[in-house]
């Protein structure tokens, strides 16, 4: 367990502060503190490595000076948790003399354990720096020392672990609360380790005559290590809700790009969005979801020109109708998308396939939904032999309906074969 102190969760912490630095230098007060917390852990455990403890040992010719700098550093962790709960799921408004009394209060802890680190140890150069405490368990100072560490680890992982799950039903239910309960779980594994770590420091007394790093300890060493695991799984996981999204959102772009794609040609009365391609969509960064929403509005727009069209024309196979919308008229999205393939690739001598009737009113989410099965079965359809609606626009300057083929002054047909324009 003592390699993945010295390389694996070091490393892990660090590439968390380098993440989460933009949102702490330009976002709210809790990012600050969520920052914070995780860079005072980052320094605890990199204190760790016998390499940094040489490199401290020689720029400052204390034995041991990186284990003061590691309690420090947790007690500062410590500190910036608790502020990072309250300013996330405080309740109430923030008192500025509550936050003045615990900011006094971790001071007056650090204050006292450099005190009694600096004026009270006994300082051996010969011996490991851990030894500074693990050998000299019965002293009173080294007590009181360890006292502090664990009151105020104990209290700050207890009120973290009871404000996270108390406010977990607070926030949307998913990744997010998963996130939430992962940190509460964090808190409780911190709280667990305190305990234990009490308890055991209680039965031990003075062994100056052990030798090596100090008292051996595999759960003390599990237990922290779990803890932080959590905390890093929590901090990550509403991050990761945003990136499942963004890959969800492209995702749909990428289905209903087809049928966009031919409805963009077909009606360009409707007013689309950016024409760009497929490819070219992916590479599109920010929030999409909008996007995938303004797609399906001008999918809807387009059907629903190209149902007036129909209307007008007449040119629909009316006695087909009961046999395009299955289960007694109601519409299915197979249907609508035969529908949809008839009115843009029809042979001339052929008429549409019936237009559905009109479905009853969708919310964004269901549209988006119901406008990817039609995709999906519009994809599906097999194109062998149809002539695209541009055949028809070239060969008589208008598409089915009698609307221009285009408002870009293009037309196209097929010559040998090829499509041309």
């Amino acid at each position: 367990m003592y390699s993945i102190y010295q390389f694996t969760l070091p490393a892990l912490m660090w590439a968390m502060v380098i993440w989460r630095a933009p949102s702490a230098f330009g976002g709210t007060r809790a990012s600050r503190f969520l920052w914070g917390f995780l860079a005072a852990i980052a320094v605890a455990l990199t204190t760790r490595p016998p390499e940094v403890d040489h490199l401290i040992r020689s720029l400052t010719g204390s034995p041991d000076l990186s284990v003061l700098i590691k309690h420090l550093a947790a007690l500062a962790s410590n500190y910036c948790v608790v502020e990072y709960v309250i300013a996330v799921h405080g309740r109430g408004p923030r008192r500025a003399a509550a936050a003045w009394l615990r900011l006094l209060f971790v001071a007056a802890a650090a204050l006292a354990l450099t005190v009694l680190f600096v004026f009270f140890f006994e300082h051996d150069p010969g011996a490991p720096p851990t030894r500074v405490t693990d050998a000299h368990l019965g002293d009173p100072a080294v007590r009181l020392y360890e006292g502090i560490v664990y009151v105020y680890l104990g209290t700050a992982t207890a009120l973290s672990a009871k404000l996270f799950w108390s406010n977990r039903r607070s926030v949307p239910a998913g990744l997010l609360r998963a996130g939430v309960v992962c940190m509460a779980g964090g808190g409780a594994m911190g709280f667990v380790y305190t305990l234990y770590r009490v308890v055991f420091l209680a039965g031990q007394e003075s062994r100056p005559d052990v030798p090596g790093r100090g008292t051996p300890d595999a759960l003390g060493e599990i237990l922290p290590a779990m803890s932080l695991l959590l905390i890093v799984v929590g901090v990550g996981l509403p991050p990761l809700r945003t990136l499942v999204r963004y890959v969800g959102d492209q995702y749909a772009l990428w289905r209903l790009h087809p049928l966009w794609s031919d409805l963009l040609h077909a009606v360009p009365s409707v007013a689309f969005g950016p024409r760009i391609g497929r490819t070219r969509d992916l590479f599109v960064a920010g929030d999409r979801t909008l996007d995938v929403a303004h797609r399906a509005f001008e999918i809807r727009d387009a059907c629903l020109v190209l149902r007036d069209r129909s209307a007008a024309t007449g040119a629909e196979r009316p006695a087909e109708a009961a046999d395009e919308a299955p289960g007694g008229g109601v519409p299915t999205a197979r249907a609508e998308a035969e529908w949809l393939f008839s009115a843009l690739h029809e042979e001339p001598d052929h008429g549409r396939a019936a237009a559905p009737p009109p479905a009853d009113s969708r919310t964004p989410a269901e549209e988006v939904a119901w406008l990817l099965k039609v995709a999906a079965a519009y994809g599906q359809l097999p194109r062998g032999g149809a002539t695209a609606i541009p055949r028809q626009a070239g060969a008589g300057g208008r598409p089915p309906g009698g609307q221009p083929s285009s408002g870009h002054g293009q037309e196209y047909g097929r010559k040998g074969g090829q499509e041309v324009r």
